[in-house]
């Protein structure tokens, strides 16, 4: 256990002095700074001004956890395997007295802790611009976002995680981003061919806060979803702990 988090103290280091992973910080704090800005625009007293502000952490979540979240799991997947393995550092992360298991675990573990750091800091930003601009109508809205924000996070890992077997599978970077990224765009748009499709991808959960809203949808229908996205972590984590146990480094 002291080895496994001992490098995934270092997987979150590394991650950390990334130009990428800075560069996605900073932009997930200016995108509800830039928001709030435009609201100011809006005339003061305005209705809609008001009720956009007070919703801003919602807003903004659905396009956050649409693209750009996704897009800096998948960057940051590529990097951890197929990236480290091109450049050999993997390899020399191996002559540790740790097992690939653990290793794998370590990265895996890094990537969900970013997304959930990310998803934090959004919404923080989201809701103190919101307040700033709104009142007391955005903080009567709070808790209702936190847990938007919160259950976010589970389809979230389970695309991070996805997305290492394909980093695990091609040679390249920019091969496993391409990949990626096709594979995503295809399913979302499979849904459009095959509604029916939608209940079994991962992917088609991304603005799965929606059924939270509010009164939410029923529980079965919410337990279903969960044990789904739950199913595809336990997968893609057993099946990256496979491949990387079996990849020549």
């Amino acid at each position: 256990m002291n080895s496994l988090y001992a490098n995934f103290l270092n997987e979150i280091e590394r991650l950390s002095r990334r130009r990428k992973t800075q560069g996605f910080a900073l932009l997930t704090v200016l995108l509800p700074v830039l928001a709030a800005w435009a609201l100011t625009a809006m005339p003061d007293g305005s209705a809609v001004q008001s009720a956009l502000a007070g919703n801003l952490p919602m807003l903004l979540l659905q396009p956050f956890a649409l693209a750009l979240l996704p897009l800096f799991l998948f960057m940051t997947a590529a990097d951890l395997f197929a990236g480290e393995v091109a450049a050999g550092t993997l390899k020399l992360t191996l002559l540790r007295p740790i097992t690939r298991a653990k290793v794998y675990a370590s990265k895996a573990l890094a990537l969900a802790f970013y997304a959930a750091v990310l998803l934090a800091a959004l919404w923080i930003a989201a809701a103190a611009s919101g307040v700033l601009i709104a009142g007391g109508e955005a903080g009567q809205g709070l808790a209702g976002s936190l847990k938007a924000y919160a259950v976010t996070l589970l389809p979230m890992i389970a695309a991070g995680w996805l997305a290492t077997l394909v980093s695990l599978s091609v040679g390249s970077v920019g091969g496993a981003l391409a990949l990626m990224l096709l594979i995503y765009a295809a399913a979302k748009l499979l849904p459009f061919i095959l509604p029916q499709a939608a209940v079994w991808s991962a992917f088609s959960y991304t603005d799965w806060q929606v059924l939270w809203a509010g009164d939410g949808a029923p529980a079965g229908s919410l337990l279903r979803a969960s044990g789904v996205l739950i199913a595809y972590c336990i997968m893609a984590y057993t099946a990256g702990v496979v491949l990387l146990e079996r990849k020549k480094c």
